[in-house]
């Protein structure tokens, strides 16, 4: 799945720019079937079943992936974490 550009659009105006480029770096590093679950999720806001019907799995793996890829994102975007 290609992930629109800019990716951040629906982030709310109030956050700053190094901290939107901090998310897409962050979501981009992400494995493939974990950045497109957690697109799927926040920004279009589908169900897990939803999900998991566009991308052929279970609604299981759906939230699975989900938990796993906000795991790598919070690892990353919390004060402390890999990049910070």
């Amino acid at each position: 799945m290609a992930l629109p550009e800019p990716l951040l659009e629906p982030v709310a105006a109030d956050v700053s720019r190094e901290e939107r480029l901090l998310v897409e770096d962050a979501l981009r590093a992400l494995p493939s079937e974990q950045r497109e679950v957690v697109y799927l999720k926040v920004y279009e806001g589908l169900t897990f079943r939803e999900i998991g019907e566009r991308c052929g799995v279970g609604v299981n793996t759906a939230a699975s992936r989900y938990r796993y890829g906000l795991e790598a994102l919070r690892s990353v975007l919390e004060p402390g974490g890999e990049r910070r």
